[in-house]
């Protein structure tokens, strides 16, 4: 048996993304769908404000929506970006989506798919055990949730974060385990970056540390 360092959290498994990693991916890609449509119906600009932080009084005239989802909403360029400067804001929506399709289309000689949210993202989770076999899958991870982070921003459906009380981490041994709603149930440590738990493990985790608790008090 062959054991692997986890590329994205190092933890030490089977594989080569561990399924928690795996999991949190499938999760972020399953929300692209969805986030894109909200991102739609964000196009206007906010009363008093163009959206990005500035306010609507200036000379010149205000843009004709949100800033910040027209630049996501909007086209990549034609060429690469070669100047950090030329970039201004996070990169399109379909283009991020479009790069990592083209790496899985090259990569396993596939047909290019469709330039459309729903199409490259059911590539892209079809094919989510091969890229969680590539080494740059952590800039893969890194890219989806930045881009799902940010639409949640935006359209103002990112998750609140609740402490999980009474139970302490397994790594720090600390009561510092959160969970984040609405979403996929699933829990995380503040301090452990690794410290990741589905709801079955968290359970688990209850129910471990109840028992615990309960044989000192007899002993």
């Amino acid at each position: 048996m062959n054991i692997y360092e986890c590329f994205i959290c190092s933890d030490p498994q089977e594989s080569k993304t561990c399924d928690r990693c795996r999991n949190g991916i499938r999760g972020d890609l399953a929300q692209l769908v969805e986030q894109y449509v909200w991102l739609h119906l964000s196009r206007q600009r906010l009363q008093g404000g163009g959206g990005d932080g500035r306010s609507s009084r200036r000379l010149n005239a205000p843009l004709p929506g949100n800033g910040a989802v027209l630049n996501l909403l909007g086209p990549a360029a034609r060429d690469a970006v070669s100047d950090a400067e030329d970039q201004t804001g996070p990169a399109p929506f379909l283009a991020v989506l479009e790069s990592w399709c083209e790496a899985v289309s090259e990569g396993r000689g596939l047909t290019p798919v469709t330039r459309d949210v729903t199409s490259m993202t059911r590539r892209l989770t079809a094919h989510l055990p091969w890229l969680c076999e590539q080494p740059w899958v952590v800039d893969f991870a890194e890219e989806i949730r930045d881009l799902v982070r940010t639409c949640q921003r935006i359209t103002l459906t990112e998750p609140r974060r609740e402490i999980l009380t009474g139970v302490r981490c397994p790594g720090c041994e600390e009561k510092s385990l959160v969970r984040h709603f609405p979403g996929d149930w699933s829990a995380e440590c503040l301090n452990c970056a690794a410290m990741k738990f589905d709801e079955r493990d968290y359970q688990a985790l209850v129910k471990a540390q109840a028992e615990r608790e309960l044989d000192s008090v007899k002993s």
